[in-house]
């Protein structure tokens, strides 16, 4: 099976598990209750996701300042944008799911190990060194993301400035 189809599959899934455990909240309690529930949810949830992704952002501004690069706070940023669209969704399992993953250490575990999932995938090879040495991306003999950059080193002007020759 393809991921297109498994991703269908699970979407849908994951919609009939929603809509049951709905139905079944609803019999148990009543439909306001409900709905209040799903609202509140949704409600405070877009409020931590809106302050996490505030502090991710000067994560990565904050990175960046010290010259690194910002993977695992990009990666946990987009986790932010997951996130937030599970929290529009109305149910408990994508707000279970939503809430947990807003844990910061479970966010930052999950992009860290997104991280090193892409990093074995993407081969990085300086131009020349691997085939036509044209600029673009390619797959290496081992299957691996080859992405070919045409370049040249520089250094930082005394004044902090890159400036290309």
């Amino acid at each position: 099976m393809g991921f297109v189809a498994r991703f269908f599959l699970l979407v849908f899934v994951l919609t009939m598990s929603e809509f049951y455990l709905l139905m079944f909240v609803a019999q148990h309690t009543s439909l306001l209750l409900t709905v209040l529930l799903s609202v509140l949810t949704g409600v405070l949830g877009g409020m931590l996701v809106r302050a996490q992704g505030l502090r991710c952002l000067r994560d990565i501004q904050r990175a960046m300042a010290a010259g690194e690069i910002p993977a695992n706070e990009i990666v946990s940023g987009l986790i932010l944008v997951v996130i937030g669209t599970l929290l529009l969704t109305p149910g408990f399992i994508t707000d279970t799911l939503a809430f947990t993953m807003l844990v910061p250490p479970i966010r930052l575990w999950t992009a860290n190990r997104l991280v090193g999932y892409f990093k074995k995938r993407v081969v990085l090879h300086k131009s020349g060194s691997f085939g036509t040495g044209a600029s673009g991306f390619r797959r290496s003999p081992d299957g691996g993301v080859v992405i070919d950059v045409e370049g040249e080193d520089v250094a930082p002007s005394p004044n902090g400035r890159i400036d290309s020759p």
